[in-house]
Parts: C-alpha cells; structure tokens; sequence
C-alpha cells in the first residue's frame, strides 16, 4: 500500500485476489510439505507438547507442538 500511495506503482500491477489466494496456498503446500519430510526423517524420538487455553469470549484454542532433530 506503501507503493501505491507514493505512486511507485499504479493499481494494474497489482495481483488479483484468486492471485493472491492461490500464491498463498501454493507457498502453504511447500512449507507443508517440507515439514512433513523432516518429521519423516528426523533422528530418534519425536516429542510432542499440548497447550489448551480459552480467550474471554469462551472460544477455546488448542496448540500442538513437536520436537525433534534433523541433521
């Protein structure tokens, strides 16, 4: 947004939404699939941790970590 106020770029430029969403969905497969391969391949054991917790509006979260070393 910086850009287009300065007028360093004009509106055309600009991706389109579905552009932008599958951009994001392409880089989330990546990274996914990247993960998925050093979970497969990490050495030993894999530990993992669990967080619960609920914000003030009753909405509750859950978050799930691993632990393990690659080389």
């Amino acid at each position: 947004l910086l850009y287009l106020s300065d007028g360093k770029i004009d509106d055309t430029k600009l991706p389109h939404h579905t552009k932008i969403t599958q951009m994001v969905l392409d880089e989330y497969c990546r990274e996914y699939n990247r993960a998925k391969d050093d979970i497969k391949n990490a050495l030993g054991h894999i530990s993992m941790t669990t967080d619960l917790w609920s914000d003030p509006n009753h909405d509750s979260y859950m978050a799930v970590t691993a632990h393990f070393m690659t080389r």
